[in-house]
């Protein structure tokens, strides 16, 4: 549903937009409020985002300016003006100042289809270009292509100059970022052993600082781009094989022996190819594997770490430890301690 402000003081005006049938299930769009306070509506634009705002032209409301600011600060999708006595120097200056459609009296319907298509258009381009972006980063994830950083400090700047309200620009966001995420994991059901979506899905709450929120969710997201990267390496078809073996059986058996039996593949061949299509040797590969499995029970679980080392085929805690701590900076136990947690002195 289309949501419309009508900003209008006329009895006449308020009335022929009300006989209009155009307004509900048929077309789309809906009167959500009506307000004659001219002067308090930049204030209410601001709080409220309206898809259409037809707006009375009077000769005591500065009609011009009202447009001039709902325009600049990007308040609406769209703006009309309506008006019982038009006259060419006001109409001139508002299509100047970018106003969507100028109406006059005796009103009709077809100019109002004809600008609710226009909104709706722009609506559907926007959904297109959504679509357009998740597809593209698909791709980074799908060639482990670092240029997504590039890419995605280009979304931040495009959703901040496009969304004037940082509330829009944030939910622009959150869709395409969600519609990834929810696109690789039905993609790859491996990711499920290593990360639950909804810590990489931007979450915002009602007065959020969208500021900080919008830019904050690119760096978590291009985080998982890098977490993804890490476990699904840029490789040749001949070792998906392999790399899938492996991320489906993180508390498996992973010694290259056991791999070469399970796949039929030669044991020096599988070391040296592995080595040389993903830059990294097949030990530290399975390492890191092991690594983020850990990370990912102790987050997702109530799990002792004893027993998390013993189900990663760690016999050795020792060893299971250091390899944490250098791979995460921190022991397995203060990994698990939540980031809102305030220690007492």
């Amino acid at each position: 549903m289309y949501t419309v402000l009508l900003a209008v003081k006329s009895k006449i005006i308020l009335q022929e937009l009300k006989r209009l049938r155009i307004w509900g299930d048929s077309t789309g769009f809906q009167i959500c409020e009506i307000t004659s306070d001219f002067e308090k509506l930049i204030g209410r634009l601001q709080e409220t985002h309206y898809h259409l705002v037809l707006l009375e032209a009077r000769p005591d409301n500065h009609v011009l300016a009202l447009l001039q600011t709902i325009k600049k600060e990007k308040l609406c999708n769209a703006v009309a003006i309506v008006s019982q006595n038009p006259d060419f120097k006001t109409v001139r200056k508002s299509f100047l100042l970018g106003v969507d459609d100028y109406l006059a009296t005796p009103l009709e319907i077809s100019p109002f289809i004809a600008l609710f298509s226009k909104i709706e258009n722009t609506e559907h381009g926007k959904i297109a270009a959504e679509i357009c972006k998740k597809e593209e980063l698909l791709s980074y994830f799908e060639h482990a292509d670092n240029a997504v950083k590039e890419y995605l400090d280009g979304l931040l700047y495009t959703a901040l100059f496009e969304y004037m309200d940082l509330s829009e620009a944030f939910a622009c966001v959150k869709r395409i970022i969600e519609s990834v995420i929810t696109a690789l994991f039905e993609r790859h059901e491996w990711l499920e052993a290593y990360f639950a979506p909804e810590d990489y899905i931007p979450q915002g709450e009602a007065f959020s600082d969208y500021e900080e929120l919008i830019p904050k969710s690119i760096d978590d997201f291009y985080a998982f781009f890098l977490e993804f990267s890490d476990l699904y390496p840029a490789h040749g078809n001949g070792l998906d094989d392999i790399l899938l073996y492996i991320l489906n059986r993180p508390e498996g058996d992973l010694k290259q022996k056991t791999i070469s039996e399970e796949l039929y593949i030669n044991r020096s061949y599988l070391s040296t190819v592995f080595a040389a299509q993903i830059k990294v040797n097949f030990v530290d590969y399975v390492n890191t594997v092991k690594m983020k499995r850990a990370a990912y029970l102790l987050k997702h679980t109530k799990r002792k770490v004893i027993d998390i080392a013993g189900v990663l085929d760690y016999k050795d805690m020792g060893y299971f430890l250091k390899k944490f701590k250098a791979k995460y900076g921190v022991t397995p136990s203060q990994y698990r301690i939540p980031e809102t947690y305030e220690f007492q002195i």
